[in-house]
């Protein structure tokens, strides 16, 4: 990296949100960092919340949009923590890893990719709903938090394909998947999404004295796999490496064809989102 990224200004609405990812994304293409792989794919789901809060697809959309904005702005805090270590308060383990994971070659875009979901939906997420409805509040919150998951949900199919057109080894497992992989990934994303959920009402209803202790703690469990989704096992890593091996090492060129789909995201109806 050429430069470090400039420092991220607060946010306050989702459309600054945006701007933001895209600044992200434009320095990442200038710099050809890999960090620009989870930005793309941020950008897509953000542009998706987005539609679907002005679409009435959630029960509260103000509170949406600063659920939106909350979450965001702890990957912004992280990413300022670690390009300026001496300006803003301590950087979270788990997203150390997956940062420092976008400066080394050997992982694919699905690990760099999993690496910054890691960090964010494992930790960041449970965090900003409780920030967003503490303590008793937080019940009223969970049918929106599960629609989140439906957007997401919404956008795999497109996304998988476009990873497939950069990595033909990854797009062979696909079609040896016969198109399960989608479930498999819509399942777990539902397996993460709880546990954020149960890590939210962790600290709802704990007292707020000890968040600071359960947050490190729930950091280093997250920071254990954001290791080990970079680093895998043998028998994973020989399988990361035969896809590695065809896949587009060519970063602007990922970053740029990722960002391409990033300002198409799928639609979602409440229909498809109560099926979640």
């Amino acid at each position: 990296m050429t430069t470090p990224l400039p420092p991220i200004a607060a946010v306050t609405t989702i459309d600054e949100v945006i701007a933001s990812i895209q600044s992200i994304i434009d320095w990442s293409i200038a710099n050809a960092s890999r960090l620009g792989y989870f930005a793309a794919l941020y950008k897509r789901i953000t542009l998706a919340i987005r539609n679907g809060i002005q679409s009435g697809l959630f029960d509260d959309g103000p509170r949406m949009e600063r659920f939106d904005v909350t979450f965001a702005s702890r990957y912004f805090a992280a990413l300022n923590a670690y390009f300026y270590p001496a300006q803003y308060p301590p950087i979270s383990h788990c997203w150390r890893i997956a940062f420092d994971g976008a400066q080394q070659p050997a992982p694919i875009l699905v690990q760099h990719m999993l690496a910054g979901i890691n960090a964010h939906i494992d930790l960041d997420l449970g965090i900003a709903a409780e920030v967003v409805a503490p303590g008793a509040l937080l019940p009223s919150l969970h049918h929106d938090f599960n629609t989140v998951n439906a957007v997401l949900a919404s956008q795999t199919s497109t996304v998988v394909d476009e990873i497939d057109s950069l990595s033909p080894v990854l797009a062979e497992l696909y079609d040896l998947l016969m198109k399960y992989e989608l479930d498999l990934i819509a399942d777990g994303l539902v397996v993460v999404r709880d546990a954020a959920w149960d890590f939210a009402k962790l600290l709802a209803f704990e007292p707020a004295i000890l968040h600071p202790a359960s947050i490190s703690l729930h950091d280093l469990e997250v920071a254990q796999l954001g290791a080990l989704i970079l680093h895998p096992p043998a028998l994973l890593a020989n399988i990361v490496a035969a896809i590695a091996s065809q896949e587009s090492r060519d970063i602007v060129k990922n970053i740029q064809t990722l960002d391409g789909i990033a300002n198409h995201p799928a639609p979602m109806t409440k229909a498809a989102a109560a099926k979640i």
